[in-house]
């Protein structure tokens, strides 16, 4: 497996560095060989692609990408197994696509004793982006007392149907293809395996020894003894991240019971939390007219040259500094924003995106009104009648908003505002309403 490792080591370096897969997939596939009963060899083949790595496109009330995995098995250079999986990945919440959520997906194969050469080809069907990897792989010889060593991000008491594929009995065991663990989130790399006996070697002890370094220094290391009560064991240790610094880490485990003894190389990476960046929609420029709806601040005058990346982190900052202001976190704050921009663009939209009319806006900034009254206008104007809606809040300030139909299209203009500095009431706004409206209903 050492040549297997080799390949996703260098696969995973080009990756992180950006060097090929600029227009194509990236996608982290790693192996591993188990026995069965029968001491033939089970590959668990782990496949993990990044969520912004995929194009999602929307459909109905989600967004849907669509992800092509072909396999062909070859053996002493002749196609003997070929199988495609179509993979349908489906999100509810458009902003997930962006984040570092990935996809993870597993295929398992029989084996007979032997070398196997496993062609993949992975295809984003919605962006036509592509990856192709080869993997030797040879089977485990049948005595062997050592599977290979399954790197999980999380492994927990789990009866459900999530990750289905990932269980072992109530267990879940949620590896990680990447070999990539960030500290925020994983406090651990749980290593996972099995160790093969028979009752002959049940009558000694066994010893597990565990070993990490980084830039060959031991930075971990744990010896354990070992009682065999089973043909096959599945054995979990833990190495905690808290003290790690970020790089790459070599492992090892070793194995020995009676005169036998077996050893599995391993590698990870660890590293900090990202930058957390916070916005509300995907365009920055967009994301900063939304802004603006809190916000005296202008933007730089050298916006347009900006990039995409220092764009977001403008906006991002902002976002934070009017979280605080309000005395919650960005994240609750850009929660709730959130919530009511999707609410604006289901209930308000009309030519435009809901988010964008006055009636939106005034959601957006404040949220559902303590008392809305919906009205007609009276035959007294000097147009046809046109519904109006008075929305007042009370309870976290007093402020009263007075929206006109006036295209009686749907997208109702803002006529009147008492109480909010930021907006602006049209000084003509009794001409829209007629002289015989009551402007009793205006009183909060």
């Amino acid at each position: 497996m050492k040549n297997i490792k080799l390949y996703l080591l260098i696969i995973l370096i080009i990756a992180n560095t950006g060097l090929i897969f600029a227009e194509s997939l990236t996608i982290h596939i790693s192996p591993h060989r188990y026995l069965n009963k029968d001491k033939t060899t089970i590959v668990n083949l782990d496949y993990q692609v990044p969520y912004n790595n995929l194009k999602f496109v929307k459909h109905k009330n989600g967004y849907y990408a669509e992800l092509d995995f072909n396999i062909d098995i070859f053996k002493s250079d002749s196609l003997i197994f070929q199988k495609n999986i179509r993979d349908n990945i489906g999100i509810t919440n458009q902003f997930d696509a962006q984040s570092d959520k990935a996809y993870l997906n597993r295929v398992s194969f029989i084996l007979v004793q032997g070398s196997y050469l496993f062609q993949i080809k992975a295809t984003d069907i919605n962006s036509k982006k592509s990856a192709t990897i080869s993997l030797p792989i040879e089977t485990l010889a049948p005595d062997t007392i050592l599977s290979d060593i399954e790197l999980c991000s999380v492994v927990r008491p789990d009866s459900s149907a999530y990750l289905e594929k990932f269980h072992r009995g109530n267990t879940l065991y949620q590896s990680q293809p990447s070999i990539i663990f960030e500290k925020r989130d994983n406090p651990y790399v749980y290593l996972s395996f099995e160790v093969y006996t028979n009752e002959s070697l049940r009558q000694d002890m066994g010893i597990l020894v565990l070993t990490v370094q980084k830039d060959s220094i031991l930075v971990f290391d744990d010896m354990m003894d070992y009682i065999s009560y089973n043909d096959c064991e599945r054995i979990n240790l833990t190495i905690p991240l808290t003290d790690l610094n970020p790089g790459k880490y070599n492992g090892n485990i070793i194995f020995q019971i009676g005169e036998l003894s077996e050893e599995r190389d391993f590698e990870f990476f660890v590293t900090e939390p990202k930058i957390q960046l916070y916005y509300v929609l995907i365009n920055p420029d967009d994301d900063y007219k939304l802004l603006k709806y809190f916000i005296s601040e202008n933007a730089p005058g050298n916006w347009k040259t900006y990039s995409y990346d220092a764009k977001r982190q403008y906006v991002s900052r902002c976002w934070v500094k009017l979280a605080d202001a309000n005395q919650v976190s960005p994240e609750s704050f850009i929660r709730t924003i959130r919530e009511r921009v999707d609410y604006a663009n289901k209930h308000f939209s009309h030519f435009n995106n809901g988010w964008t009319t006055d009636i939106g806006r005034i959601y957006i900034r404040h949220g559902e009104p303590d008392d809305v009254e919906k009205g007609t206008t009276l035959d007294d104007t000097r147009f046809v009648r046109k519904d109006f809606q008075i929305w007042k809040y009370r309870s976290r300030f007093n402020a009263v908003y007075l929206f006109l139909d006036i295209q009686m299209n749907g997208n109702y203009k803002l006529l009147y505002v008492d109480g909010d500095d930021r907006e602006s009431s049209n000084p003509n706004y009794m001409y829209y309403l007629g002289d015989d409206f009551d402007t009793s209903l205006l009183r909060n």
